[in-house]
């Protein structure tokens, strides 16, 4: 079985590219011929690992769209394949995939990672994200095979839009090895990991932390990444404003300064109005840290696993879940953190969400019966 992949595995793109990196090394170890497809390298970019083939493409004309001429070319030339499936929507290498698979009578799928929530579309000032699904992108989806999402909130949200292809519901999955070990200081120490950008509400830790001014007055804040320099100058401003000294911002981090970074924390947050998932989420566990989410994210599970808090997306929710941690122990955030490893093993490795992935695959190719995580 042979599947090509559109998207990317550049580091810079963070989550995307580390769930699909291990999706497809998962999958070559369930004996599927799992390749992409992508563009160049961003400046100073690399790939994640060397495990998966790819074929790179001419670089796009612009970037917005990630238009080029010559990539439905460049499909047609990475080989045969039987599936093909493309990570996200909006830009063209959905749509040329989509028009190739057409043309060559061959399965698709489109994996939306999240960029069909409501919150998503409503942000596009011009109206492009709205027109586009009108004019071509919702057609395309109801012609998919499958359509791939990380949650139900997903899927009804895809539902909501008009999608009325089989829908499968497959979550992200981490790599389950051993990190680096944790702080062995006495600091608690709050981190932010990810990409700055307004959507992810970086501001309400500032916010909070100024709320709990006395209480984490021995305590840090930790913002690691990189992304958005207008905003992420905001933050700053923002910590100068309200007077904050504990607050450090690393910028982008990757490999082993990653991984140091990563391990110093007492607990994970991420404040985001909404996700399809969470990459974080997996980041934070699978190191045995506690992890706050809002439930703009599907991760009840921080609570039914006492693994961290699951809270409403508010300003007093983020707050409050913060002060929570500050009053729980070492010893029971611990046990929070054995809890969230524990989880992960059971449900999110990268050998799991392989198996899952190759039945749909399978299903598709009438290979074998439909998943029970496919709804149609």
């Amino acid at each position: 079985m042979k599947i090509l992949h559109t998207g990317t595995l550049d580091v810079n793109a963070g989550g995307p590219a580390m769930s699909t990196y291990y999706t497809l090394w998962g999958l070559q170890q369930q004996d599927v011929e799992a390749e992409l497809l992508m563009y160049p390298l961003s400046e100073g970019g690399r790939l994640r690992g060397e495990q998966v083939k790819v074929h790179f493409a001419k670089a796009p004309w612009e970037h917005k769209l990630a238009f080029s001429p010559t990539l439905k070319k460049e499909i047609k030339d990475a080989g045969s394949f039987d599936i093909y499936h493309a990570q996200g929507v909006w830009q063209y290498p959905t749509y040329a995939l989509a028009d190739v698979a057409k043309k060559l009578g061959k399965p698709y799928i489109i994996t939306p990672r999240g960029m069909l929530y409501p919150q998503d579309i409503a942000k596009s000032s011009t109206k492009f994200k709205e027109w586009s699904l009108k004019l071509r992108l919702l057609k395309d989806l109801n012609q998919a095979a499958c359509v791939q999402v990380t949650c139900d909130e997903e899927m009804l949200h895809c539902r909501n839009l008009g999608v009325t292809s089989p829908i499968a519901v497959i979550p992200n999955p981490i790599e389950i090895r051993d990190y680096e070990e944790k702080k062995q200081d006495s600091i608690f120490r709050l981190g932010y990991l990810g990409r700055i950008s307004p959507r992810k509400n970086v501001e309400g830790l500032l916010y909070a932390w100024a709320e709990l001014k006395e209480k984490v007055s021995n305590a840090e804040l930790l913002i690691i990444g990189g992304g958005d320099t207008t905003y992420e100058a905001f933050l700053k401003n923002e910590v100068k404003r309200l007077d904050l000294q504990n607050v450090k911002f690393t910028g982008f981090l990757s490999g082993k300064e990653k991984d140091e970074a990563i391990a110093s924390l007492s607990v994970l947050a991420m404040p985001s109005e909404f996700e399809n998932f969470g990459n974080v989420i997996l980041e934070g566990l699978i190191r045995k840290i506690p992890c706050i989410a809002t439930k703009g994210a599907p991760w009840q599970e921080l609570e039914t696993y006492h693994c961290g808090w699951w809270v409403d997306y508010s300003q007093e929710g983020i707050t409050s879940a913060i002060e929570k941690a500050l009053n729980t122990s070492r010893e029971e955030l611990a046990i929070m953190g054995e809890n969230g490893r524990a989880l992960l093993e059971q449900n999110y490795t990268v050998e799991a969400v392989a198996i899952k992935m190759k039945s749909l695959y399978e299903w598709i190719l009438k290979k074998s019966n439909k998943p029970e995580f496919v709804f149609l």
